[in-house]
């Protein structure tokens, strides 16, 4: 090798070394346990003294999961049944109504594609969830 090619090689070696060193681990963002969310089966205490809901009981009443009533819509986890799990927040025109705050709950044009049994349409249009049906306790954060 010639003098031009050697130092090639070496800007090679410190351009792949300061690459490695440039890369830095990605934050990951905890806003809680989809397996106690969703009363999962794989549902135990952990290491941050989490513990699961008592499984069964819930709401029979369906609550509002129309994608049209909420923003701010955040994809967190996947649900057994394959639709998502989702942090939201209301439209404000309908924060009187339902709450002002962070919610955790469904889509309801999701999970009427695997469980329609579980899916209503209200009175104004919009579709409201069982989440009694879905093994979910919807919560707000």
């Amino acid at each position: 090798m010639n003098e031009v090619e050697n130092s090639a090689a070496r800007q090679g070696e410190e351009g792949a070394a300061a690459d490695k060193k440039a890369y830095a681990s990605p934050t990951l963002t905890l806003f809680g346990h989809v397996a106690a969310l969703t009363q999962g089966s794989g549902c135990s205490a952990s290491n941050d003294g989490t513990t699961c809901p008592a499984s069964g009981g819930g709401t029979t009443m369906g609550m509002a999961s129309d994608r049209r009533l909420k923003q701010d819509i955040v994809r967190i986890g996947d649900h057994p049944l394959g639709f998502g799990l989702y942090l939201f927040s209301y439209v404000p025109a309908r924060r009187a109504e339902y709450g002002d705050g962070r919610y955790l709950g469904v889509m309801a044009d999701e999970v009427e594609l695997v469980m329609p049994e579980a899916v209503t349409t209200r009175a104004d249009g919009f579709r409201e969830v069982r989440y009694d049906m879905l093994g979910i306790k919807p919560q707000m954060h």
